[in-house]
């Protein structure tokens, strides 16, 4: 029952309170004070980074949906599942580090092994229908969405004059 308690919080919260990762909004004052608008080439080398890298981290983000709405509805089962699909979205945006720029790859290296601690004890606490781990990954969770916030924030930067896009998924 804790468990199912955490995890409807957790999806009450999120759904409530967490704004769209990818919101169609200019940059943010920190992170446009973080990194300069990127010069032309680097704009280019940022679209030939982005082209492969684009799919794992709209992965993440479909992911990190499906936690979501699976602790939403108290599924249990769903939520580890659901947690195992971003762990591996994890890996994926990882293998496409680094990107042309260091903040960017900093940022996004916070994001990720953010995740990592959270998205384990997701799985964890999901198998062993452990209340404490699902608590303990709604924290690292939570703190991973911000840092991908961050690295999307720092990504606007340097790739500014996006097409509007749907919040769920990445275009630049």
């Amino acid at each position: 029952m804790v468990v199912i308690g955490v995890l409807s919080g957790w999806a009450h919260y999120s759904l409530s309170t967490a704004p769209p990762v990818l919101a169609n909004t200019a940059a943010t004052t920190q992170a446009s004070a973080a990194t300069p608008l990127a010069s032309p080439p680097m704009r280019a080398q940022m679209r030939t980074w982005l082209t492969p890298a684009q799919p794992s981290i709209n992965a993440l983000l479909t992911a990190r949906h499906e936690i979501t709405s699976a602790a939403a509805i108290d599924d249990i089962d769903g939520t580890g599942a659901a947690c195992q699909t971003a762990d591996g979205a994890v890996t994926s945006v990882q293998h496409h580090l680094p990107s042309p720029d260091p903040a960017l790859t900093a940022a996004l290296q916070r994001a990720m092994n953010t995740y990592r601690v959270g998205l384990g004890y997701c799985i964890t606490g999901a198998q062993n229908q452990d209340g404490n781990d699902i608590e303990h990954a709604v924290t690292y969770i939570n703190q991973g969405n911000a840092g991908l916030q961050a690295a999307v924030d720092l990504l606007e930067c340097d790739l500014p004059n996006s097409e509007p896009r749907d919040p769920g998924v990445m275009t630049v």
